[in-house]
């Protein structure tokens, strides 16, 4: 049995209280997680003040990019062992882990270490109306101490997509994980550790809701980075407006695919279903909702047929399996009730639609279903539902596929697929998400694409540029490049000086 510890201010601590973690092919306990109080938090505020007061945010930046490189070949020092690991905590599949739970966040380390230009020196320009008399400079400073709350779903990855930016530009964070997948964070403290990474840079905090509110609430932290369910990040928002807490938050989606009537049937269908049932559908830029055009519906639901019945479903561990639980049984039990309530509002199972069989007993299985004769209010089409279902709505006309797209209150991503390149890059401007695919699906480039969700999908960005500088503050500084008064505004006033 594994017990999971705090870290704080470079130190191991225990706290009071414990939350199981089972592993989601067996549902056997293999740890416990603190089920931390707002004490751990003040002490992790408090270590994450004094190290932000401290050196780190005054590195040079180029010497944060390097603790960034070190905390990756940390990391990568003990690559296979993590992967192990991971499989166990998270029900990523054999095939699925190494490359997306553990090799993703290495890579983007390194990636966000390259993004160190951004920040070398202040942009600058002249005064527009006399040049000579002075000059302005933009500088990006850090906003603070940075509490992150990272959800279960993929715990490594979306540490490393929170702490790399905010510390390359000088933070110091208070990282909350998801108590259902402690394994990540975990690895990511004791990485830092051995990189030398500054006491109180980084600390981990575990723990359920209380730990959450007080973080959010706590008068010590300057921005929180939220990624989770919509229910919970408005909340979150709500709670930190009270002390006017910076915010990023990249909340739910229910992303459509938009099938042109010219697109390439194979394609759309195989990159659909990799994107709707990939990790059991627990990603929230999945593309869950396929719209297709009335005159192929028979022909892409026999495609999706054949190719959906096929996946295997198992333990995580089965390097056969293509897909493997759900991360809980209370998971499983709310994808389980959307299957039903999709069916009890007029959909019919394609594929799927029942308990998978012949799978260890005690896991957290769930079908691949596929959903069809949808409308999009069924609440199989138009509520997140993050489990390995997909729903397939008809369509008449582009119009009415955008219409349908959009008929959510999420814009998280979007794919459109459609042989007529010109054509379907014209519906993706019409179709709300802030990352879009054409003619493919997952493709992310952290160090250049932003993810900026529209409506209840997020506030602010992640990502890129845009979400580097989400981590700072910018001053605004002007200096005079004379010490006349001849063209400065002080004449307006005091007229005996003379």
């Amino acid at each position: 049995m594994r017990t999971f510890g705090n870290y704080i201010g470079g130190r191991w601590v225990e706290a009071p209280g414990v939350l199981p973690v089972d592993d989601p092919s067996t549902g056997e306990v293999f740890g416990h997680v603190p089920d931390s109080d707002s004490s751990a938090v003040d002490a992790a505020v408090a270590a994450a003040r004094a190290a932000f007061d401290g050196p780190w945010a005054r590195l040079d930046v180029r010497d944060r990019a390097k603790a960034l490189q070190d905390l990756a070949l940390a990391l990568e020092s003990r690559f296979d062992d993590l992967v192990d690991e991971m499989i166990v905590d998270t029900g990523a599949t054999a095939r699925f882990c190494p490359m997306l739970q553990v090799g993703a966040p290495m890579a983007h380390l390194r990636d966000f270490a390259e993004m160190a230009h951004l920040l070398e020196k202040p942009e600058s320009f002249p005064l527009d109306t006399n040049p000579s008399l002075g000059q302005w400079e933009l500088h990006r400073e850090p906003v603070g101490v940075v509490g992150a709350f990272t959800p279960y779903n993929f715990p490594l990855f979306m540490c490393v997509w929170k702490i790399a930016p905010a510390l390359l530009a000088g933070n110091t964070v208070v990282l909350k994980p998801s108590p259902l997948t402690p394994v990540g964070p975990d690895a990511l403290a004791r990485a830092a550790e051995q990189a030398g990474i500054p006491a109180g840079v980084i600390n981990v905090v575990h723990g359920d809701r209380i730990a959450g509110e007080a973080l959010v609430a706590h008068p010590g932290v300057d921005m929180i980075s939220f990624t989770g369910s919509t229910a919970v990040g408005t909340r979150v928002m709500a709670s930190a407006a009270a002390t006017a807490k910076e915010v990023v938050l990249e909340l739910g989606g229910k992303s459509p695919a938009v099938v042109l009537p010219d697109a390439d049937a194979e394609l759309a269908v195989r990159g659909t279903i990799f994107s709707s049932m990939m990790h059991a559908g627990q990603a929230c830029v999945a593309t869950t909702r396929m719209i297709v055009p009335d005159a192929r519906y028979g022909e892409f639901l026999e495609l999706l047929q054949a190719r959906a019945s096929v996946l295997t479903v198992g333990p995580a561990a089965d390097f056969l399996t293509d897909v493997g639980p759900v991360i809980s049984e209370a998971a499983r039990a709310k994808v389980e009730k959307f299957i039903s309530a999709g069916l009890e509002h007029g959909g019919r199972a394609l594929v799927g639609g029942e308990p998978p069989a012949g799978v260890p007993s005690g896991g957290h299985y769930v079908s691949p279903t596929i959903l069809v004769d949808l409308d999009n209010d069924n609440p199989a089409a138009h509520e997140e539902i993050f489990g390995p279902v997909l729903s397939v709505i008809r369509y008449r006309d582009v119009d009415d596929a955008v219409r349908i797209a959009n008929d959510t209150p999420y814009g998280l991503a979007a794919a459109v697929w459609g042989s007529d390149v010109t054509r379907a890059r014209e519906v993706a401007r019409r179709v709300k998400g802030g990352l879009t695919w054409i003619n493919d699906v997952a493709q992310a480039d952290v160090a250049r694409t932003p993810l900026s969700g529209r409506g209840m999908s997020g506030v602010g960005a992640e990502n890129g540029r845009d979400g580097l500088f989400a981590y700072t503050k910018v001053r605004s500084l002007y200096t005079a490049l004379d010490t006349s008064l001849d063209g400065r505004a002080y004449g307006v006033v005091g007229s005996e000086w003379d």
